[in-house]
């Protein structure tokens, strides 16, 4: 009987090699797929957000929760602890369950360890990187907080006094309703993606000492070029670089790495952002002066919508629309979408 033919070392590593090459040209292409559910899943969880918008707005005659709940009348809570407008809609996100483990009558810690850390995979983007889990020597830290709410087109945040400033759809002392949004509702942005901070700061405050990371962190430019802008709604472009190179330098006392971690909480960077630069900004998200409340009560900031998707970012319109944004957006164009009352409707379309 004629015995078969054994492959040789040679064969066997011509097939190890075109297995190889197969696999390499495969590869590219689960992950573009795996990328496109990711970014489906993230678009639906911002229209999950505008629907529930809508809901709770229905049943308040058209008016909108507050970015910044307080306690029950007669309990005390810090300045900077407020429920964030993504507490109002638990109820509508058929979470009533977590929403009933809100204590208002009790106390701001108590919260914060409880209900606080559940994780709710409406406020995660499943591109995002993990956030940094509350821990000792790690202040506000949570499960995560990808979505945040328009405060405006200029450079403030959460703690800036003059109400009309923050000429967005939400506010933190403020309810506005859709009748609020002159611009219209298809032109105006209600809410966009927040990526979370690696954990690490820089100038002491609540978490380890570690390196300053673009995109992820928060980089403190201080508030000399804020208080130089001419326009405090419309900062051009040349504003914008000042600021950006300050926060390059930290001039504001350093970075914080604990943003985009607790979706309950009101603070700029976890549940709100503003629409005075691109999506993606080429300059990392800055702040003021740092920071009374760690990344979150400053007056001033840059904090623009920031993603893991390739190129875009993902962003809702008050009547429920989702649609992406590039950080080649006009400068201009995109603030305008982030004020609701400017009187010069502007799209990304």
């Amino acid at each position: 009987m004629k015995r078969r033919a054994a492959f040789t070392i040679v064969e066997l590593l011509v097939v190890i090699a075109i297995i190889g090459v197969l696999v390499a040209l495969l590869l590219p292409a689960v992950q573009v797929a795996r990328e496109s559910a990711r970014r489906s899943a993230c678009i639906n969880n911002l229209k999950q957000l505008g629907l529930a918008m809508h809901v709770y707005a229905g049943t308040t005659k058209g008016v909108f929760p507050m970015n910044g709940n307080p306690p029950n009348a007669g309990v005390t809570w810090n300045v900077w602890e407020r429920l964030s407008a993504h507490y109002k809609l638990l109820p509508f996100l058929e979470l009533q369950s977590l929403f009933d483990r809100f204590d208002l009558n009790g106390t701001w810690a108590a919260n914060l360890s409880g209900p606080m850390q559940t994780s709710v995979p409406a406020f995660l983007c499943p591109s995002a990187s993990v956030a940094k889990p509350q821990a000792p020597g790690f202040s506000y830290g949570g499960p995560g907080s990808n979505y945040g709410w328009c405060s405006g087109s200029g450079p403030y945040t959460t703690g800036y006094p003059n109400l009309d400033d923050l000429n967005g759809i939400m506010n933190i002392r403020v309810a506005r309703s859709m009748k609020d949004v002159t611009d219209g509702l298809s032109k105006t942005l209600m809410a966009a993606e927040l990526v979370a901070g690696t954990g690490f700061s820089q100038g002491g405050g609540g978490s380890p000492a570690g390196p300053a990371t673009y995109p992820f962190d928060v980089f403190y430019a201080g508030d000399a070029p804020y208080v130089a802008l001419a326009n405090k709604r419309f900062p051009t472009r040349a504003e914008l670089t000042a600021i950006g190179t300050a926060a390059l330098a930290m001039a504001g006392g350093g970075s914080r790495g604990n943003n985009g971690t607790l979706w309950a909480w009101y603070a700029a960077t976890h549940s709100m952002f503003n629409a005075a630069a691109p999506p993606d900004w080429e300059y990392p998200t800055a702040g003021g002066r740092c920071c009374p409340g760690y990344a979150d009560d400053w007056w001033f900031g840059v904090v623009p919508p920031r993603s893991r998707h390739v190129g875009i970012s993902n962003v809702l319109f008050c009547d429920g629309a989702v649609r992406q944004a590039s950080g080649s957006v006009d400068v201009v164009t995109f603030q305008r979408m982030g004020s609701r009352n400017d009187g010069a409707a502007a799209s990304v379309d």
